[in-house]
């Protein structure tokens, strides 16, 4: 069996760390792993074996490669994403011993959608606005300064991303990333001014939103399954729940 290592254009903003690994045999693709590590320290990942070729430790031996991976990169956790229905990955997740860290849910507004107001607050972040974006979304989501930039580089360098936010005298009060999604666009890191919470300023934002994204697309944005006010919110613009995402943790 031979695993390749898979490099894709910044995987989770993380320079360094393969995109993610693949098992090979006889000509043939038999499993793969991919790998995404927005935070550096942790990092998520998704694999899949057909179910002729499981048993077989193809899964192991792909983990081991990515295991080894992410050490050298420095990230000391896994989180395997595994769907909340599903079967095989919840055996594997008990097999392996691992602890549940935190459930989301997916929701999706499908398109058609009616015409949304514009916001005349509301704006694309570019490359001159990497510091406030940074500074937004580090102290509503309490990462580090480093973890901040990071993540806003990513964002800001991607020609597939964009960042929208609310403006208030120049300064950057909410915003909000935008990126390719398997159904059309994803919405995330949705980010308020810790200091304005409570203001209307998310429900503001989003509706800016609904305002510029193209009415035809999907919508798909992930919400911790603990957060029942931003599930309230979405479900308002009219996002539906369709799945749940379980992340489970592993110790390098």
């Amino acid at each position: 069996m031979d695993i390749r290592a898979v490099t894709v254009l910044n995987p989770g903003g993380s320079a360094g760390l393969p995109g993610g690994f693949q098992a090979w045999e006889g000509g043939r693709l038999v499993g793969s792993l991919t790998l995404f590590a927005p935070l550096g320290h942790t990092a998520e990942v998704s694999a899949f074996v057909p179910t002729e070729h499981r048993r077989r430790g193809i899964f192991s031996a792909l983990l081991a490669e990515a295991e080894t991976a992410c050490w050298d990169y420095g990230a000391k956790r896994l989180l395997f994403v595994c769907g909340g229905e599903s079967g095989d990955g919840q055996a594997v997740a008990t097999h392996w011993g691992l602890a549940l860290d935190h459930s989301e849910y997916v929701l999706v507004c499908k398109g058609p959608r009616p015409e949304g107001r514009k916001d005349p607050a509301l704006r694309l972040a570019g490359p001159r606005d990497l510091e406030q974006v940074a500074a937004l979304t580090g102290a509503a989501f309490g990462d580090t300064p480093a973890e901040a930039l990071s993540l806003a580089e990513n964002t800001l360098s991607d020609p597939a991303r964009q960042c929208w936010g609310l403006w208030e005298e120049g300064r950057l009060i909410a915003a909000a990333g935008v990126g390719p999604a398997a159904e059309g666009l994803s919405i995330y890191s949705v980010a308020v001014d810790p200091a304005r919470q409570g203001q209307g300023l998310g429900r503001r934002l989003m509706a800016g939103l609904l305002g510029v994204l193209p009415r035809d697309r999907t919508l798909v944005v992930e919400v911790d399954s603990g957060n029942l006010p931003a599930r309230a919110l979405y479900a308002a613009f009219g996002f539906r729940e369709t799945r749940r995402q379980d992340y489970f943790a592993r110790g390098l």
